[in-house]
């Protein structure tokens, strides 16, 4: 048998005995079934074939290879490749349920019928003597047929009643004849249990009754068609398809209109074009008919080949956790979704035949809207709303992040003191001191806690790459918070799986929701929601921010700590983000020659479209570049699906200036140029852009302490003074120098970070673990690496000249001719 590449199946020749559990049980042991469909007849004929989905493709292969040509019972089966939707290689139906077949129906049961409207098989039985005389022999009474036929002008007397007053369509009704004059309603609904019906009508006489059933489903019209000729109390019940009621159409009128090939050609295309122009207004395509064991990963690697995609909503059911069969996918570019569209509607994934539908305009929420919120002025109110629209998106945020008022009620409540007396004290430090060494103890607490729960630290500490959908972190609690009312505030969204908060003074939770569903409902609305007297700022935790550990190896409350535990992340390259950037940044080292750097601005990158399928970047980009300077230009491209090494253009592309101005001045002067021989349209982009200025994080180098007892601090604030610094590092040993460089004609002030120095280095690495996890000093976080022994200003400013600019800076260059020059005169004195 050819090798299969499909993950559905047809499964050809089966006994009219089959059924679908019968059918999963017999190609269960080669992979996990997705789909299984009998197809029967609109009567509730089974047409004895099926389709059988797989999850995969060689599961599918398995199969169709060991059970091809084999037997079911005494039936042998047929088991090939199901064809796509609209394949041209598909074989024409043979069935005589087919759509041609049945076309030819109306006119064979036409010509069957005589002049006088009995059927041959009827007169026959009235005008046959010798049939007659037969059954006067046997003792049977030919006045019994006579009255058999009166019978049966009874039952049509009966079927007239019972269609009286009945209008409409009666698809999804049934009449149901011979049953017992006594019926009731109730022995209906036995007998007809689990099948469900929305109406019935009843009418009797003294020897039968019928029924008029109505269903809500044409599924349980045929299953209740498959009870025919079966048995309610001794009587034998026929079960037939309801004719059209009074003044309605008739069934041949109900039939769709019979259309030549070109008239459904026309027909097919209108209908597609219209099914484009309504994904072209919207980007959104509605997905039916996904495996229930489909996950979001599954739909975004099914779609991703095609743009990129903005939103993907796999519903969820609450109860399994599993897909309920349908999603909704967003694209950045509508072009995108109809492209999708072309190639995916139809197809078959994961042994299920995708049906895609245009999407309609997603709904905008009010929650967002800024005059929804009261008590706030125009500016907070816009502000609020900017917040909760940015809140999803996946910063590298600070996740043991303390509020200063949290850090403040917490300790206090610790220590039995007011909050003054804890802030002001009876020593010398100053308030942000003291905040500072409170916070790095509460931090400490904190991190304990959390590893003892099973929560990995290190997933933190690095720029994660990929975020979970159920687990949140929610961060600025206030020092009194309490467990039960934050579980109750994300409780109304649905189950909680799991909820880690340390006991006392827990400023910091992690949450971990039921489903992806409920956590995205959850965050929307409680991003930025003011809890008490501050605002709720959540984050999405990373997907390994959990470890899985046995019942054995959780530590309980009374194990001694490990410091092991404690061990800094600063071994690994990590980022690190400065919380609230102030509008006099610190001056880092970093920082001291980035002036000359040519920066993109935000909206400056048009969408151009309608371009030939033969343009490449190059040609559009050079298009472009002759009048004003771009950073580059791009072409968006698909996969053959014919030949899968192969890019395909798609039509449109994106040019990306330096300036604004110059897209704006491109805008309007390159509308309908030519180019290829194609008239291009040229409209602004609305790109999000990724990094955005208030998430730039800077890098702390990857460097480990080894013999050094230097520490770099950077990010101090410029109103902290040398004293505050030695006052906060003093507390973890004895300190020999602490230095912060000044600006060159700048009146003393420092700029924005130090070194501190301590006399040993066990000192200098317990200073370095407290400090380095989250350490605000007026409101700033205090950002710590190792520094070079020899690390001096000028060491600093040269590695940043050559970070930034690619070369060794002047200094190097300065000490190789110094070599070279020492070399030369000693050549000559030799």
């Amino acid at each position: 048998m050819k090798d299969i590449q499909m993950s559905r199946l047809i499964v050809k020749g089966l006994p009219n005995s089959t059924t679908e559990d019968k059918l999963r049980k017999h190609f269960a042991g080669y992979g996990t079934i997705t789909d299984c469909q009998l197809k029967y007849t609109r009567d509730g004929v089974f047409r004895r074939f099926a389709f059988v989905g797989f999850d995969s493709e060689d599961s599918a292969a398995k199969a169709a290879n060991y059970f091809n040509n084999t037997y079911i019972g005494t039936t042998r089966i047929a088991v090939e490749e199901c064809k796509p939707f609209g394949d041209d290689t598909k074989p024409r139906a043979w069935s005589k349920y087919s759509k041609e077949n049945q076309k030819r129906k109306p006119e064979e049961s036409a010509e069957e019928v005589k002049d006088d409207g009995m059927p041959p098989a009827k007169k026959s039985k009235v005008v046959d003597p010798k049939f007659a005389a037969f059954m006067d022999l046997h003792g049977q009474n030919t006045n019994e047929e006579l009255e058999g036929d009166h019978n049966v002008g009874e039952s049509q007397d009966l079927l007239a009643e019972l269609m009286k007053g009945i209008y409409g369509d009666t698809k999804l009704s049934l009449v149901l004849s011979g049953l017992p004059s006594s019926i009731k309603v109730n022995s209906l609904k036995e007998w007809l249990t689990p099948i469900r019906f929305k109406a019935v009508k009843i009418v009797r006489n003294n020897s039968e009754a019928m029924a008029f059933i109505t269903f809500n489903r044409l599924p349980d019209v045929r299953r209740a068609l498959l009870r025919n000729e079966q048995y309610l109390g001794g009587f034998r019940i026929k079960i037939e398809k309801a004719p059209s009621g009074e003044g309605g159409p008739s069934r041949q009128e109900d039939d769709e209109p019979q259309l030549t090939p070109e008239e459904e050609a026309a027909l097919r295309k209108s209908e597609t074009e219209k099914t484009t122009a309504a994904i072209l207004e919207t980007g959104r395509l509605f997905v039916r008919n996904l495996p229930y064991i489909c996950s979001n990963d599954d739909l975004l690697f099914l779609f991703k080949p095609f743009g990129e995609i903005a939103e993907c909503q796999n519903v969820i059911d609450k109860k399994t956790g599993k897909s309920k069969g349908f999603a909704v996918v967003t694209f950045v570019f509508p072009e995108n979704a109809a492209a999708a569209y072309a190639a995916l509607d139809g197809s078959v994934f994961k042994g299920r035949m995708l049906h895609l539908l245009p999407g309609e305009e997603k709904r905008e929420d009010n929650t967002l809207d800024p005059a929804n919120q009261k008590g706030l002025s125009a500016f907070q109110k816009e502000k609020q709303a900017k917040l909760k629209a940015n809140a999803g998106k996946a910063h590298s945020w600070n996740a043991l992040f303390l509020g200063a008022n949290a850090v403040a009620d917490t300790l206090a409540n610790k220590l039995d003191v007011s909050k003054a007396d804890l802030l002001t004290g009876d020593d010398e430090a100053s308030a942000g001191v003291r905040l500072a060494l409170a916070e790095t103890r509460l931090v400490r607490e904190t991190r304990q806690f959390l590893l003892e729960h099973g929560v990995k630290l290190d997933a933190f500490s690095r720029p994660a790459t990929k975020r979970s959908e159920t687990v949140i972190i929610v961060k600025n609690l206030p020092g009194n918070a309490d467990q039960e009312e934050l579980k109750r505030m994300f409780g109304r969204f649905g189950e909680i799986k799991q909820f880690v908060m340390p006991p006392e003074g827990g400023v910091s939770a992690i949450v971990e929701m039921g489903n992806s569903i409920d956590a995205k409902k959850a965050f929307t609305s409680l991003a930025y929601s003011r809890f008490r007297t501050q605002p709720l700022y959540l984050e999405w935790a990373p997907v390994d921010v959990f470890v899985e550990r046995t019942e054995d190896e959780k530590p309980s409350g009374s194990e001694k700590r490990d410091d092991t535990l404690e061990k800094p992340v600063m071994k690994k390259e990590i980022k690190e983000e400065i919380d609230e950037p102030s509008e006099e940044a610190a001056e880092s080292p970093e920082d001291a020659n980035d002036e000359g750097e040519t920066h993109e601005e935000a909206g400056a990158t048009l969408f151009v479209k309608n371009l030939n399928f033969e343009t490449t970047e190059q040609v559009l980009e050079k298009h472009f570049s002759k009048r004003w300077p771009v950073v580059k230009a791009t072409v968006s491209t698909k996969k053959d699906l014919q030949n899968p090494d192969k890019l395909l253009s798609m039509g449109f592309g994106f040019v990306q200036f330096y300036k604004k101005r110059d897209a704006e001045v491109a805008l309007r002067e390159c509308q309908g140029e030519l180019l290829d021989g194609h008239s291009i349209e040229v409209k602004l982009s609305h790109r999000e852009q990724q990094e955005d200025e208030a998430v730039k994080r800077k890098r702390v180098s990857n460097l480990e302490q080894g013999d050094c007892t230097n520490i770099m601090v950077r990010n101090i604030p410029f109103q902290a003074v040398k004293k505050e610094i030695t006052q906060l590092f003093a507390a973890f040993g004895e300190l020999k120098s602490v230095r912060l460089p000044k600006k060159v004609g700048g009146g003393g002030s420092h700029r924005g970070f130090g070194f501190v120095d301590f006399m040993t280095k066990g000192d200098a690495k317990r200073a370095f673990d407290a400090l380095v996890h989250s350490t605000h000093l007026y409101g700033r976080r205090l950002v710590l690496e190792w520094a070079k022994a020899e690390d001096s200003v000028e060491d600093l400013r040269e590695r940043t000249k050559e970070k930034f600019s690619g070369e060794k800076g002047f200094k190097k260059k300065k000490e190789r001719l110094e070599a070279i020059e020492r070399t030369v005169a000693e050549l000559a004195d030799d």
